[in-house]
């Protein structure tokens, strides 16, 4: 035993721990995926299975573990993880979608934001006061219940639009603009609850000029002004140093290492500066980078670096790190009982509460029932960001561990009863739309330029040009003809760095 114990704590070890994380999450990612869920419930489910595993081994000897759930590194990787996260979901953010579907997605939007909000509020009047942290507020505590449940993620949904052929349409591009604006929305009040008062800001040095006890609500309105000022001014010279690179080295790894610098800068300036989450600085960062023209090479290479090591990490490190023994002791005690109807209601008031706000919004925009039925079914999934929020939520205080099997099993319910929803809804009431193929077949010729320009060592502009009108020729003369995305071997990028 002891030997056992030694080989556990040598510092190589962590290579051990990191290859029992990356395989557990795929294993668990592929289950899923074959039964129709998302993968990153596959990757939280492996997080707990390895923290009920180490649970077990401590009975044994309190120094045993398979993944140390206070290892530094695996918290380190996961907090670059989901930075990573952040930043792709920022570049994904499409402003000429919410400028194209207009006022109507703006009010969809703000009722299921508000709606989820205020009842997630009203949820946490089920538990008493003795269960919160007595260090914060308590009204603060209450309200985050609201903020964890405004989150939305449509990739389900947008899976289950793509198989009934309706992403194009007016429902589609509603609830598509809606999940946009909704992390925006999502993601400024995370940085109002979650601003730090207590330590360094340029917000509090600045009111602590006027008053030697600066009010901490005017502290973190004035950060969270300040942040978002600087960040999009800042995000002007950004755009435009991108532009100019991408001009003179389009399709070249400096890219993508300085999108990742801006990302990491906006995430450190964020929480130091500022007092407000990193999350919210790699998200910003992201914003700065879309619908540019090499936005999608850079977002690939991000995601795939995100998609091999880091994200893993993140999701299953809230599993891992969470304590076993408190949710344990706290289903225990008296308080059970309180904590299951909180979760209880916490999973069914959050879907309805969604489903009523957007379904709402789009009724007050003249949308048809069915049609408003299905907004509010599309927009009332949870996955990743609602982890997010409440990992975040957590290492604040905001939130306790007890509370997180209602988290998982609302994403759970969610990812399963919305594409049901949504297919007996369409079968119910269908809406046939062929969507317009020319835009589709440009960008598979253009995503075969790419593949073909970065393994051949395609080092002309111009030439990437006469390759991409040949391809377009051939996809159009052939459309059923399926093509792949080459793995992006990196040839072209080397030659163009050592030059």
């Amino acid at each position: 035993m002891q030997t056992l114990i030694e080989i556990i704590h040598n510092s190589n070890w962590i290579f051990f721990e990191i290859a029992i994380v990356l395989l557990t999450t795929k294993f668990f990612g592929i289950i899923l995926k074959k039964l129709g869920l998302p993968q990153v419930l596959g990757a939280l489910l492996a997080g707990v299975l390895i923290g009920l595993v180490n649970l077990l081994l401590s009975k044994i000897n309190s120094e045993l573990f398979l993944v140390d759930s206070h290892s530094v590194v695996i918290s380190t990787l996961a907090t670059i993880g989901v930075n990573l996260i952040m930043f792709s979901a920022g570049m994904e953010t499409n402003l000429k979608e919410i400028k194209k579907n207009g006022i109507a997605s703006v009010i969809i939007t703000s009722l299921g934001v508000l709606v989820p909000f205020i009842v997630g509020f009203l949820v946490s009047l089920i538990l008493p006061d003795r269960l919160f942290n007595q260090e914060i507020s308590i009204l603060k505590q209450r309200f985050f219940f609201g903020v964890i449940l405004t989150a939305t993620s449509v990739g389900i949904t947008v899976a289950v639009l793509k198989e009934l052929n309706v992403l194009h349409g007016k429902v589609g591009a509603s609830i598509v603009t809606a999940a946009i604006l909704d992390d925006i929305i999502g993601i400024i009040i995370l940085a109002i609850f979650t601003a730090n008062t207590t330590s360094f800001s340029i917000g509090k040095a600045f009111v602590g000029l006027f008053t030697e006890n600066p009010n901490s609500a005017l502290v973190t309105t004035l950060n969270v002004i300040l942040f978002f000022a600087v960040a999009i001014g800042v995000g002007f010279l950004v755009h435009f140093a991108f532009k100019k690179m991408s001009d003179k080295f389009p399709h070249t790894r400096r890219l993508s290492i300085f999108s990742l610098a801006i990302c990491f800068l906006y995430a450190a300036i964020a929480e130091t500066l500022f007092g407000v989450a990193a999350i919210t600085g790699s998200f910003m960062a992201g914003m700065m980078f879309a619908n540019m023209k090499e936005s999608h090479y850079v977002e690939r290479r991000i995601d795939m670096s995100a998609y091999m090591l880091f994200s893993p990490m993140f999701f299953a490190n809230i599993g891992i790190s969470l304590d076993y023994n408190q949710i344990g002791s706290m289903f225990k005690s008296g308080n059970a009982v309180y904590i299951v109807l909180c979760c209880l209601a916490f999973v069914l008031f959050g879907m309805a509460a969604k489903f009523v706000g957007c379904g709402a919004g789009a009724r007050i925009c003249k949308y048809n029932w069915p049609d408003s039925c299905k907004v509010g079914i599309g927009m009332m999934v949870r996955g990743e960001v609602c982890l997010i929020v409440a990992n975040t939520g957590k290492s604040m205080g905001l939130i306790s561990e007890e509370y997180y099997p209602a988290i998982i099993l609302l994403i759970i319910v969610s990812s399963i009863l919305t594409p049901l929803c949504l297919k007996l809804l369409y079968k119910k009431y269908p809406h046939i739309e062929v969507p317009e193929m020319g835009a589709g077949m440009e960008n598979l010729a253009q995503d075969v330029v790419m593949a073909e320009a970065e393994n051949n060592e395609v080092g002309n502009v111009s030439d990437v040009n006469n390759s991409a009108e040949t391809s377009k020729n051939a996809v159009d003369e052939s459309s059923s003809q399926q093509v792949t995305d080459s793995t992006d071997s990196g040839t072209k990028s080397d030659a163009e760095e050592n030059k």
